[in-house]
């Protein structure tokens, strides 16, 4: 028995052959007979540029290991492969369950949902071709690094350029029970507030982040959302189970804050499963996220996103797609090696405060006057929207 996630294990079968990270090794390799590299092995072929795949079954599989938007990150060049084989292609994708999900009822994937638990090398034969996706730039550092979408297009063999943006950018599917789903929030928010969230356009925050690097103070989150709620209905969303960083203060001090402030603030944190996110989000007025899944998820679905940047250049997340990039915060001339792509940990040789650093400088210099400004900009796109169709009435 192998444990993946809190809710999914694997038992693999005495000798069957498996494919597994490589990372994934060492806390079974008691029970191992061998181990080989699965590069040129006999089953494998690669899907590449250039292979018609009219017709072709294909295998995909992005490093379990890595975040739903990593995930939604495939959803642009699979959207390319259906397109150029017009339509007739048939994709599965691995994934752990609980990020998964966000796949469900996708049209460019095999029955409307991935494939979970282990992957057989026996099973390869299945399908024409494969994709396996180990790293994309998380190993990269360097200043002037690739889109994550033209890394993708590049391990296929394409050049970047060549694509078309409209395959750059996520995309999602939500169905009617997603919907009921979040209205059983609303009419929670309702029975507590009497706030109508139907009818109301309200602002989601997103103020979680796995890793340090990505995160900022929650005074700052504080600020932001008692400021947005001078203005509409804040949901704020999150998941406390998740390996949270302490910043100025600890996670949980920090949701009991939020709990605290009522009014129009609902503390929604722990409350919304992915799905119902993805609805949460699609019928928001606009969120405001760090560079992670709540921004790729409001982009999958069409949502306005204010999207908060540190180590990250936001061109190389969302550089194809204009409305986000428009949205984005960047402070960079907070740090003078800003982009550092840092993933693991802070760069503590180029980092203002060494190895006592705690919050990234580039992220740290958002305030909640950063954030209305660009608030301002969603308000007023709406206006003009709002202007055309009285126009056209």
């Amino acid at each position: 028995m192998f444990h993946q996630t809190a809710d999914e294990s694997w038992l693999f079968n005495p000798n069957r052959r498996y494919i597994v990270n490589a990372n994934r090794v060492k806390p079974i390799e008691q029970f191992i007979d061998t181990v080989s590299e699965l590069d040129g092995a006999s089953l494998l072929n690669r899907l590449m540029a250039g292979k018609d795949i009219t017709g072709a079954k294909i295998l995909v599989e992005r490093s379990r290991e890595r975040g739903i938007g990593d995930l939604l990150f495939l959803t642009g060049p699979l959207n390319f492969l259906n397109h150029v084989s017009g339509g007739d292609v048939e994709i599965d994708v691995m994934a752990f369950a609980d990020r998964g999900v966000v796949l469900t009822h996708s049209p460019l994937i095999a029955n409307g949902c991935v494939k979970c638990g282990p992957l057989e090398y026996d099973h390869l034969r299945l399908y024409n071709h494969h994709w396996l996706v180990n790293t994309v730039t998380e190993q990269d550092s360097e200043g002037d690094q690739l889109n994550v979408y033209d890394a993708l297009y590049k391990q296929l063999g394409f050049e970047p350029e060549d694509i078309e943006p409209k395959w750059k950018r996520p995309t999602a599917t939500l169905v009617a029970d997603d919907y009921q789903n979040l209205d059983r929030l609303f009419r929670h928010v309702w029975e507590a507030r009497k706030i109508d969230l139907r009818r109301i356009g309200y602002f989601v925050v997103a103020p979680f982040a796995n890793a340090t690097l990505r995160s900022m103070k929650y005074g700052t989150w504080l600020e932001i959302i008692k400021a947005l709620s001078t203005r509409r209905p804040v949901m704020v969303v999150g998941n406390s189970s998740l390996r949270l960083p302490d910043m100025d203060m600890s996670a949980g001090e920090f949701n009991a804050q939020v709990a605290q402030i009522g009014g129009g603030v609902f503390n929604a944190i722990d409350s919304t499963t992915i799905r119902v996110l993805m609805a949460l989000l699609a019928r928001s007025f606009c969120a405001i996220t760090l560079d992670s899944a709540p921004l790729y998820l409001a982009q999958a679905v069409g949502a306005p996103a204010i999207s908060l940047w540190g180590t990250h250049a936001p061109a190389t997340r969302i550089g194809y797609d204009k409305n986000y990039m428009d949205l984005a915060i960047w402070q960079q001339d907070a740090c003078q090696f800003s982009p550092c792509f840092a993933y693991g940990q802070f760069p503590v040789n180029k980092c203002p405060q060494g190895v006592r650093q705690a919050c990234c400088e580039v992220i740290g210099a958002v305030t909640a006057d950063d954030v209305l400004k660009k608030v301002d900009m969603v308000e007023s796109a709406n206006a003009q929207i709002g202007k055309f169709a009285a126009a056209k009435a």
